[in-house]
C-alpha cells in the first residue's frame, strides 16, 4: 500500500514538473508540430521516469545494501541515456520535430530526476 502511495505521489509530481517544463517550453517552440513532440516526449519521459522511480524506491536510504542507491540511481541514468539515443532516430523516422523532441525530452528527464532525491527522503 506504501509503495503504491509512494509512486502515486512521485507519478503526481512529475506529471506537474513536464506539465510546467510544456507551458514554458511551448514559448519557444510554437508551431503544431514541435507541439506534437512536445507531448510525445512528454509520455515517454513519464513513462520512464515512474520506471526508473520504481527502480529506485527500494533502495531509499536506510532500507537496502550499503552503496545500492547509488548503483540504482546510477542504472536510471543510464536507462535514460539509452532511451535518448534511441529516441533520436526514430523521431527523425517518425517526422517529429528533432529539435522540439529532443529538448523537450532532455527538460523533462532532467527536472523530474532532479526530483527523485526529494521524494525518496519524504518517502522514509
Amino acid at each position: 500500500m506504501r509503495e503504491k502511495r509512494a509512486i502515486s505521489f512521485f507519478a503526481g509530481v512529475s506529471a506537474a514538473l513536464i506539465i510546467t517544463a510544456t507551458i514554458i517550453l511551448r514559448m519557444y517552440f510554437r508551431t503544431v508540430e514541435q507541439h506534437n513532440a512536445m507531448l510525445v516526449s512528454a509520455g515517454l519521459a513519464f513513462a520512464v521516469q515512474l520506471g526508473s522511480y520504481a527502480l529506485l524506491r527500494p533502495a531509499r536510504p536506510g532500507h537496502g545494501a550499503p552503496g545500492e542507491l547509488m548503483l540504482r540511481w546510477g542504472i536510471g541514468a543510464v536507462l535514460r541515456f539509452f532511451v535518448l539515443v534511441l529516441y533520436a532516430p526514430i523521431a527523425r523516422i517518425v517526422n517529429l520535430s528533432l529539435e522540439a523532441a529532443l529538448v523537450s525530452l532532455v527538460t523533462f528527464f532532467f527536472m523530474t530526476m532532479m526530483a527523485e532525491p526529494l521524494l525518496l527522503e519524504y518517502d522514509r
